[in-house]
């Protein structure tokens, strides 16, 4: 055999290796790879690509039949994808072309075969509410001002983790899209996760049994929609948070540190002006946390109480003045926050149902003004009030007593 005969021989080997690589895996088994319900671009369809092709998503050379396909930019982008991945925006309301994730997942102008892609926010999804605000990702992020903003997450992400780039998508500091399930679909599996860590970019997070809330012997799943007896996030009877990844693990890979921010004001004084507060959940850090609570979950141990005894002393409740998590219960960051937007305007993402129970004096289209004491009464009874908008002065993540009413010393949140 001649010697170029040889080297073709060995190229198209190579490729077909190659080809068959790209064709199986877990690419295949992700929400954009399956061939049942991946992603399909119009424009890609139309020219024979079936779903979960990587065309839909990336144009090798930059067109189809000579054409540049919409979004013509002009000019190819990274990663070979049809769209640049991120517009720069610091602020939001964001549009279409801002994010190259946003193309599909929106309600409006979806390049999708099936057109939008729902995705409702993680109160209606896994925590049962029966109204959504928005059915989108776009949509959820344009709720209100209170959403993670794309410029600071790319930004810390591309100075924090080794896998993101100066040109990556924001999202994937969160998502690996190659890996993403779609958990929307199947909430009492989460094998189904949807979410990567970002200090473990290339595998998914809450898979594995040792990457659950369960973990946590102290966590106990909140009340699902309108019910005093299932349980977030598939409203069944399981409470134990094997069912739910751990996202306190999650979002601690960034929230550990002072993330800087160009939209929030920290409330905590000891926070330099710019970031966000670094979240401590270990025993030393909030009560929300692995921190030891201070009295008993009825608070009849109070000095509160005990000094003002006409004053119905403030307790926990229901699930969380139960066995085996009364003594000590620690939260999941989802419990109380939504992951991509809130419909309040306060900046903390605050999510609209908590523990079951709507936050009172909210409903569109208006009432977008969270009411704090409503909030923290979905899990407390209170023994002192600071009115409807008081609880987040003296109760916030690192908050310490600093002069307000508590009568201890130390973490008061």
């Amino acid at each position: 055999m001649s010697a170029w005969r040889s080297a073709l021989l060995f190229v198209v080997t190579l490729f077909l290796g190659l080809a068959c690589v790209a064709t199986a895996g877990p690419y295949t088994d992700s929400a954009h790879g399956n061939s049942a319900t991946g992603v399909s671009r119009t424009d890609m369809a139309a020219q024979g690509y079936v779903k979960g092709n990587c065309a839909h998503c990336h144009e090798m050379h930059a067109s189809i039949n000579g054409q540049e396909p919409a979004p013509a930019s002009g000019s190819p982008s990274p990663a070979a994808l049809f769209a640049d991945n991120f517009s720069g925006v610091t602020v939001g309301p964001y549009i279409q072309s801002d994010n190259f994730c946003f193309y599909c997942h929106t309600s409006f102008g979806a390049v999708q075969v099936e057109g939008a892609i729902t995705n409702e926010p993680y109160s209606n999804t896994f925590g049962g509410y029966n109204i959504a605000e928005a059915s989108d990702i776009l949509g959820t992020f344009n709720l209100s001002n209170s959403y993670h903003n794309l410029y600071d997450v790319q930004r810390f992400a591309k100075n924090k983790f080794s896998f993101f780039k100066d040109s990556s998508n924001p999202c994937v500091a969160c998502h690996n899209p190659h890996l993403a399930k779609r958990n929307k679909e199947h909430p009492a599996d989460p094998t189904f996760t949807a979410i990567s860590r970002p200090t473990d970019h290339e595998n998914l997070w809450g898979d594995d049994v040792n990457e659950r809330m369960s973990n946590y012997i102290s966590y106990r799943s909140p009340y699902s929609f309108g019910s005093t007896s299932f349980y977030e996030p598939d409203g069944s009877t399981s409470s134990d948070g094997s069912l739910v990844p751990d996202y306190n693990a999650f979002c601690l890979d960034c929230h550990r540190e002072q993330v800087p921010t160009t939209q929030s004001v920290s409330r905590n004084p000891e926070t330099p002006a710019g970031f966000l507060t670094a979240i401590n959940w270990s025993g030393a850090g909030d009560i929300h946390g692995a921190r030891a609570r201070y009295f008993q979950v009825d608070g009849s141990d109070s000095p509160v109480f005990r000094t003002n005894p006409d004053l119905p002393p403030g307790s926990i409740i229901a699930p969380y003045d139960q066995i085996p998590v009364q003594g000590n219960y620690v939260l999941s960051c989802l419990d109380c926050h939504e992951p991509h937007g809130s419909y309040f305007t306060s900046s903390y993402l605050l999510r609209r149902v908590v523990n079951g129970g709507v936050v009172g004096g909210s409903g569109p289209p208006s009432g977008q003004v969270i009411h704090q004491q409503d909030f923290c009464q979905k899990c407390h009874t209170d023994n002192h009030c600071g009115g409807p908008n008081g609880c987040f002065t003296c109760h916030y993540h690192g908050s310490r007593d600093k002069g307000c009413a508590g009568p201890w010393d130390g973490a008061t949140f």
